[in-house]
């Protein structure tokens, strides 16, 4: 790989030009590790070099490709993913997470490749009042349960001592893309609705403590131990969003019944949208991890004045 030198550690991204991947590359090469993007397209190398990364083109779904990929490395994340509404749907999505990760254990297996890190997602936990951890009760829908199978493989994986595998659940993760750009815009247009007003907690971090926190995970992660990403401080739906609208001079969004939602957006979707969900950071915390956003709006504050006619992210 071009700009490889001895003596420095290596690590692979799967996912790495997608919306967490390069947070996960930027963390990674800032802590002295030398990293290479998988991407499945060329013209996305960029993304990864931007981010200080070496890119390597091809599919986790392609074995041939990954056991190259990862060759030579100390550590591998998943965060590649799929829109789950493209033209193949959950399908796909499920194959890039669950058969993406068994692909990428067996070629950690075959080049000895010490520890696998794994993102999941905080959704997978069930509504539930009171402070979420990392033993409380799951109930994984939708898409959410994509992430939860992917977890079963690698967890499994690690009970049976081959890898090392850690799991890492971020929260609500805020930056210029994925479900957040548009949630913005929805707000600048005035078409965004809670649902039943919005009162239920959330919790959240910021798309740059998401990369550090899976660098820190990597780095002092227990093996087989899952981790919540989040920044610690839940907060009502509709306080993330009344702010939103505050910073950008807008009114504040309205509501809908959980009926009109179900209609809308479908049961799983409107399911999520309304669940509680407030989050320990406790756990990560305890590797020495903290976020450098305390809460979403010293995050937002930095982030909404950079969102306004900057590219989509992804």
């Amino acid at each position: 790989m071009n700009g490889e030198g001895p003596g420095r550690r290596h690590a692979l991204v799967a996912g790495a030009a997608g919306y967490l991947g390069g947070s996960v590359v930027r963390a990674l090469t800032r802590g002295g590790w030398q990293v290479r993007g998988l991407v499945r397209r060329p013209e996305s190398s960029r993304r990864v070099e931007e981010a200080g990364g070496v890119a390597v083109v091809g599919s986790v779904l392609d074995p041939s490709a990954v056991d190259a990929a990862v060759r030579g490395c100390d550590l591998v994340v998943h965060v590649a993913a799929a829109n789950p509404s493209g033209p193949e749907g959950l399908s796909l999505a499920e194959r890039v997470r669950v058969d993406g990760c068994r692909n990428l254990l067996h070629a950690c297996r075959a080049s000895g490749v010490r520890r696998l890190v794994v993102g999941s997602g905080y959704w997978v936990y069930a509504d539930q009042p009171g402070t979420i951890t990392e033993e409380s009760a799951v109930d994984p829908r939708g898409e959410s349960f994509v992430n939860w199978r992917t977890e079963r493989v690698a967890l499994d994986a690690e009970l049976r001592g081959s890898v090392e595998t850690v799991v890492v659940r971020p929260g609500m993760v805020y930056g210029n893309g994925s479900w957040f750009r548009p949630v913005v815009e929805a707000i600048q247009e005035g078409s965004y609705r809670y649902v039943e007003g919005g009162s239920n907690p959330w919790s959240f971090v910021s798309l740059e403590d998401t990369g550090t926190g899976f660098a820190r995970v990597a780095e002092n992660g227990q093996s087989g131990e899952v981790y919540n990403l989040v920044d610690g401080r839940p907060a009502p739906w509709r306080e993330f969003g009344d702010f939103i609208a505050e910073r950008l001079s807008r009114p504040s969004p309205s509501s809908i019944s959980m009926a009109d939602a179900v209609t809308g957006y479908g049961p799983d979707v409107a399911h999520h949208l309304h669940a509680r969900r407030a989050c320990s950071s406790a756990k990560i915390e305890k590797l020495g991890w903290k976020p450098r956003w305390p809460d979403f709006r010293a995050g937002l504050s930095e982030l909404l004045p950079k969102i306004d006619g900057s590219p989509r992210g992804r």
